[in-house]
């Protein structure tokens, strides 16, 4: 597998070689961190610092038909009193978009990192590693293909790979395929859409899960930057261990979008979804929301975004299946001078899943600044807590985050010819 990633980067290189490009970089970068949790436990926590030294190449390249970046970065963390920690870190991005012809266009989107840190990188993964820093990788990968059959109206249909990797024979392997395929149309005020996917997920161990959903929505323009739409969806999960629950999932919910100017935009959308499960199961239901609002004023940028219903929890450190979650985020930065900016964020999460009820609480804030044209630094400070019905989820942990990059490299062409 690592033969083959690093074989992917040497062609992705090679593939932007032999285009015009429009940039390339290279750094070097150096991050200590302080923790005063390092297992993530709620007693006998530990501490330690952890200094990663490491290197990072990015491109970007655009025609009229196509455009494609990339960023990879390679490192390896040192733990200053547990030496048996010390891993290499790997980070690759890779997004490519082409029209194939003037209805047809195709996307692919890669993301895979290997790490031991407990958090994860991505966003979308709840679940914290407690209790040891051991390596896993993760690939998360899609494939879409749309065709414009009519003005804004579209086919569309796709499919996508998450894939995780653990060395910890605590932490099972899975991965998961969800093939998809959507068909929309525009009405110059109306607008109709539905969409059909099949996800299946497979683990080391336990037996396989599947689920099948279908959406319609449909809504109406207000105005050239503002509309509201109704969306109905199905969901129908069966899990194929014998002790598994099948249920069904109904859910429906209205959106209201706005974009004002280019500075601010809303969303927001509230339903409420129904579950019915079978007699290895229980029925839930409840409130689902999704919150997006951004503003951007001379020197300041303000954000606040959330959502909330049910999720499928599958393919992370644990496999707890249907959550019920809510989330709500806020994320404000402020430029105090052209060469130093500060920014502040704070998050919390409500879960419900077959572990109980978790309640995460995040807090961070950061001051950045470019001290010459090359090198840049930042320090931040982070403080997360959990609290929960199942005391060995509970733990808080307080992070102070020191780093230093050093842009050595940039133009318009690779120096080398390969």
């Amino acid at each position: 597998m690592r033969i083959s990633l690093f074989t992917l980067v040497f062609l992705l290189i090679a593939s932007f070689s032999f285009a015009q490009s429009s940039f390339y970089a290279l750094s070097l970068f150096l991050n200590s961190e302080y923790t005063d949790n390092l297992y993530l436990t709620n007693a006998d926590k530990t501490d330690d610092v952890i200094s990663v030294f490491g290197a990072s190449f990015a491109a970007n390249r655009a025609t009229k038909i196509s455009s494609m970046d990339l960023s990879y970065s390679l490192s390896r963390s040192y733990y200053w009193n547990r030496e048996g920690s010390d891993s290499f870190r790997h980070n690759l991005s890779f997004n490519y978009d082409r029209s194939l012809s003037k209805h047809l266009n195709f996307s692919w989107k890669n993301i895979y990192y290997r790490t031991e840190e407990p958090i994860e990188p991505s966003t979308l993964v709840f679940e914290e590693r407690r209790g040891e820093r051991r390596p896993y990788y993760r690939i998360n990968s899609s494939l879409d293909t749309s065709y414009e059959y009519y003005k804004n109206s579209f086919v569309r249909f796709g499919l996508s790979l998450n894939y995780l990797q653990n060395e910890s024979p605590l932490t099972e392997d899975s991965r998961s395929y969800t093939e998809f395929v959507s068909l929309s149309r525009d009405f110059v005020k109306y607008f109709i859409e539905s969409r059909f996917s099949a996800t299946q997920r497979e683990f080391e161990q336990t037996p396989s899960v599947q689920t099948w959903s279908a959406e319609a929505s449909g809504g109406y323009k207000i105005a050239h930057n503002k509309k509201v739409s109704l969306k109905f969806s199905i969901d129908r999960t069966q899990d194929k261990s014998p002790t598994g629950e099948d249920y069904w999932v109904y859910s429906s919910d209205v959106t209201y979008s706005w974009n004002p100017t280019r500075k601010d935009s809303y969303h927001f959308s509230l339903g409420y979804f129904v579950k019915k499960g079978d007699d290895k199961g229980k029925d839930s239901d409840g409130i689902t929301f999704s919150l997006d609002y951004s503003r951007k004023f001379r020197l300041t940028t303000f954000s606040i975004s959330g959502s909330g219903g049910y999720r499928y929890r599958y393919v992370e450190a644990e496999n707890t299946g249907f959550t019920k979650y809510y989330l709500i985020s806020a994320d404000i930065s402020r430029k105090l001078s052209r060469r130093t900016s500060v920014s502040s964020s704070f998050s919390y999460r409500w879960e419900d899943d077959l572990r109980g009820v978790r309640n995460t609480y995040v807090f961070s804030a950061a001051i950045a600044h470019q001290i010459t044209k090359k090198i840049s630094g930042s320090i931040s400070y982070s403080f997360r807590k959990v609290s929960a019905d199942y005391s060995q989820d509970e733990y808080t942990v307080n992070t102070v985050f020191l780093s230093f990059s050093y842009r050595f490299w940039q133009a318009k062409h690779l120096p080398w010819n390969l």
